[in-house]
């Protein structure tokens, strides 16, 4: 076992935990799949939270992949990022993102989480964002935007796909473009959608009238991540106590350590298993929450909003 961690684990052999992750979600959607025509409509619902934490565990070994690649053997690293996009959504950009995430300062202290979500648009706002998911899914989003960025500048390309800050896209839309980005990228889109093919042949009831809704639900509470990893943050100047962290066992189990995110963010290349002993070399009067990072909002916590908001009026003030 030491050898086979030698020569094809970079880390630890424990890394395939992260990696079980794949075909067992695939498992589960090809399940549900088909037996959909005969699930009754509780038990359908009740899988509703199931996916949702097994979109967080993907996320998780991902983003555990992202940072540390298991494997000294590169296409072993390409299958297993293409394993996580298939399921999800193409790692390649969303990982670009995560990248420039840690390199851009960043408080979330005075931001909405209604408007993070995207609860504050107009319900008929709200139903054209659905419809274009619904394209997205078919991988309409995807193609089209490889098409734009082969004969649109950069720049309007950004302004299209994100009006709201288009020098950020810029910059991630400029790293895509390298070759080796745009192969990798390429590549997740083709794990992508052939599992999205694969749910439409099996039942394409299913994909429509399931997949789509209940993948657009979980997207949508997902949009809040770095809201919830980052809100209420003691000092978002100061690298050790700019996150919050979770050291709830079931949800660090569950996401093999997403929940030590001020770890993580204090040294970002520490190999996952490593974070929890971080801790005692960050301070003790940190904003931490109980259970999971989706619990970290201010309902939840309604004296540290309060505190917040005294701050970013005493910021304000002349």
């Amino acid at each position: 076992m030491d050898m086979l961690q030698s020569k094809v684990f970079k880390y630890s052999r424990w890394d395939i935990a992260c990696c079980l992750v794949i075909p067992f979600q695939i498992s589960v959607y090809a399940l549900l799949a088909y037996y959909y025509q005969s699930m009754s409509l509780l038990a359908l619902l009740g899988m509703i939270p199931v996916l949702f934490a097994l979109s967080l565990q993907n996320a998780g070994a991902n983003h555990n992949h992202y940072h540390t690649p298991f494997f000294r053997i590169r296409w072993m690293n390409t299958l297993t990022r293409m394993g996580f996009s298939a399921t999800e959504a193409p790692k390649t950009p969303y990982n670009i993102g995560h990248g420039i995430h840690h390199a851009t300062h960043q408080s979330w202290n005075d931001k909405s989480i209604l408007a993070v979500l995207g609860l504050k648009r107009s319900i008929a706002q709200q139903l054209i964002s659905f419809g274009l998911f619904i394209f997205e899914s078919l991988g309409v989003k995807y193609l089209t935007l490889l098409v734009l960025l082969k004969y649109w500048p950069i720049e309007r390309v950004a302004v299209l796909a994100s009006p709201e800050d288009p020098a950020l896209t810029a910059r991630a839309l400029k790293k895509l473009l390298e070759p080796a980005k745009l192969k990798a990228a390429k590549y997740d889109l083709t794990a992508w959608l052939l599992f999205r093919l694969a749910l439409c042949v099996v039942d394409w009831q299913f994909f429509f009238f399931y997949f789509i809704p209940v993948t657009y639900l979980i997207d949508t509470l997902r949009q809040g991540e770095n809201y919830f990893q980052h809100w209420g943050a003691t000092d978002p100047n100061d690298p050790k106590r700019d996150s919050v962290s979770c050291y709830s066992t079931l949800y660090n189990l569950l996401t093999f350590n997403l929940g030590y995110h001020q770890e993580h963010h204090y040294k970002p290349g520490l190999h996952w298993l490593k974070l929890p002993e971080l801790t005692k070399e960050l301070p003790s009067d940190r904003h931490t929450v109980p259970y999971s990072h989706y619990l970290n909002s201010p309902l939840m916590f309604p004296e540290r909003a309060s505190q917040l908001r005294k701050e970013n009026v005493a910021d304000v003030s002349p």
